[in-house]
């Protein structure tokens, strides 16, 4: 199986970045893994979060529509399941023949309903809201430790 994540923006924090690295590099031994950023736009300094996302919509959705896969998106309205459910999740993927999947996880303003229409599955990480650097990491940890459920090995406890 082939993963994608397209993230907007770069992390910035090198503390988050070193940990992704890690868990891409642990996430190797089960299947590959591609990262793939996409420039972050700045903000109009009178315009609203809502307008922002609205003109960057195009850009990102061409994006996100380009890539060949199973297409999931990470989002605060998505449906929300612990570690061994998004496992179990994942692993029926896997056995429903999907080869590609794409994970999209915006920037720090989010990103224009269009994209909730072009995702086969909308995720959330939590009911919680976090900084978007911070929930890149949490989704690569929860993909490896996903992976590690799947494969009876003892990261989850």
């Amino acid at each position: 199986m082939h993963l994608q994540l397209l993230l907007v923006g770069k992390t910035k924090n090198a503390a988050y970045h070193q940990d992704m690295v890690e868990y891409q590099r642990r996430l190797s031994r089960y299947l590959t893994c591609e990262v793939k950023e996409i420039k972050e736009e700045k903000p109009g300094r009178r315009e609203t979060p809502t307008a922002f996302c609205r003109r960057q919509a195009p850009k990102l959705l061409g994006e996100f529509k380009k890539t060949d896969g199973l297409k999931l998106l990470l989002d605060e309205r998505g449906r929300t399941m612990g570690s061994r459910d998004f496992a179990l999740f994942l692993q029926r993927l896997l056995e429903g023949g999907h080869r590609n999947l794409v994970f999209f996880c915006g920037g720090p303003f989010g990103y224009d309903p269009s994209l909730r229409e072009a995702a086969d599955h909308l995720i959330s990480l939590s009911p919680l809201t976090f900084p978007h650097e911070l929930a890149r990491l949490l989704l690569f940890e929860q993909l490896y430790r996903a992976m590690t459920i799947i494969n009876n090995e003892p990261y989850h406890y």
